[in-house]
């Protein structure tokens, strides 16, 4: 498995973690073409659990979460929403994302 970013990759937005065992979320924010034009929304990631395997000798990534991490899991997509929900987009300065709770959502 690589790790490298490929060119040009660009960074999320926002990261908050990585807690124990490598879980986190990110914020990542994408333009998306309506018939309206050009428009951003954001999207969030959640990171999988990181564990060792010794047979390999590598590091891999989990395709589950125990029980012991739902509270980072909890709280990263708490402070997720927080962020979404209180801060505008990028050059879209008077309204929060269009998730928002009662935000207008454009007919596409």
């Amino acid at each position: 498995m690589s790790t490298a970013k490929p060119k040009g990759a660009r960074p999320p937005e926002k990261k908050i973690g990585p807690f124990a065992g490598g879980i986190g979320v990110a914020i990542w924010i994408n333009t998306v073409e309506t018939d309206a034009g050009a428009r951003q929304i954001r999207s969030i990631t959640v990171a999988p659990r990181r564990y060792f395997d010794q047979e390999s000798n590598q590091w891999k990534d989990a395709p589950s979460f125990r029980p012991s991490d739902l509270p980072a899991l909890i709280f990263a997509l708490q402070q997720a929403q927080e962020y979404c929900y209180t801060t505008p987009l990028p050059g879209d300065e008077s309204n929060p994302d269009d998730d928002a709770p009662g935000a207008q959502k454009p007919p596409f």
